[in-house]
């Protein structure tokens, strides 16, 4: 349980890393969310008594990365969590098109409640940005689902 919680703590550093100066560098406004295919793995793969103490510790980590109001990031990404253990009950999410879409649907609604939650005329000019960081972050959730999948397949024996 330790190897696979660490391995995990050191692909959100891998990430943070890329959201934080890779994306950024190709083009500014871009808001590509990996955490959420790892969420979407944490439901599928790891129980949720392993799951939700990940969630909760990487969130405080993106906090601190995010520049964010104080608890705000970890609100929403728990929120998060929290409702795709109830939605995995309704959808089957080993499949990568259901991944893909719940990706994508929730970078979508994370940003546009975020914006709510701070300041709604932020959105302005980065409706577009918004939107193809929310596909984006959908194509990329099958990707961290699979590597999830494969932590899991080899700390597992």
């Amino acid at each position: 349980m330790w190897r696979l919680q660490t391995s995990l703590f050191g692909i959100l550093f891998v990430i943070i890393l890329m959201e934080a100066t890779v994306i950024p560098s190709i083009w500014a406004p871009l808001r590509v969310d990996f955490f959420i295919g790892m969420i979407i793995a944490q439901i599928i793969y790891i129980p949720f008594s392993q799951g939700l103490p990940f969630v909760v510790l990487a969130t405080l980590i993106l906090q601190a990365f995010s520049g964010a109001r104080l608890g705000l990031i970890p609100l929403l990404y728990i929120a998060a969590f929290l409702a795709m253990d109830v939605i995995k009950n309704l959808v089957y999410l080993e499949n990568s098109y259901s991944q893909m879409v719940l990706g994508a649907c929730f970078a979508l609604a994370l940003s546009l409640i975020a914006a709510f939650l701070t300041d709604i005329a932020a959105l302005e000019g980065t409706v577009f940005p918004m939107i193809v960081g929310a596909v984006f972050s959908g194509l990329v959730s099958p990707a961290m689902v699979y590597i999830v999948c494969r932590l899991q397949i080899a700390y597992e024996q």
